[in-house]
């Protein structure tokens, strides 16, 4: 467990380090401002991880809004957001962990009834492995991408849907391709 605790902090000092030294100084005033926290679930779409967890790995994360990073995309509707989650299920058959960390690009749409959808896609770079009684996944992390779609429901809160699709090359039990689903909260 020691590994996977130094693997957060690492993945997280990096995330703010590159959002903090990366903005310019107007900017600084609010390091919190495009920061916010999210809750969900992760649910695989291959039968190898599907068995260890059942139905869903549950976890959280992060997402940071990065004005710095160039837009792939030309347009005030467009936003780049960095993000690292952690999703863990523990059951009789093994427990999984996958970390999956992506950047974002998001375009957000007009706002109709009170709600602003948005739709994008990302590239994720996902570290996750297996133990226990079940087939055995040595931790190794793999690089995907995927598409994002998802509703802002007001200034603070949004809920988003994502599907990946990773490379298996190395893989023994699959790979962490499938739908992840989060309730988000700006702070």
């Amino acid at each position: 467990m020691s590994v996977l605790k130094a693997s957060l902090w690492r993945a997280a000092l990096v995330l703010v380090a590159v959002a903090l030294f990366g903005m310019p100084s107007s900017v600084q005033a609010d390091p919190l401002k495009g920061l916010s926290l999210r809750l969900g679930f992760f649910r695989p779409q291959r039968d190898g991880i599907r068995t260890i967890t059942d139905y869903a790995a549950f976890g959280g994360g992060l997402q940071y809004e990065v004005p710095f990073i160039p837009k792939a995309f030309t347009g005030e509707n467009w936003s780049t957001s960095l993000s690292v989650d952690f999703h863990y299920s523990e059951r009789k058959t093994g427990v999984f962990r996958n970390i999956p960390v992506a950047i974002n690009q998001v375009y957000t749409f007009e706002q109709a009834n009170g709600i602003r959808p948005f739709a994008g896609f990302c590239i994720t770079a996902a570290t996750f492995g297996t133990t226990g009684t079940a087939e055995k996944q040595p931790t190794i992390t793999r690089l995907g991408a995927g598409l994002i779609l998802g509703a802002n429901l007001n200034d603070k809160m949004y809920i988003e849907g994502r599907y990946e699709w990773f490379g298996k090359h190395g893989s023994v039990i699959g790979t962490p391709e499938g739908m992840r689903l989060y309730f988000g909260y700006r702070l």
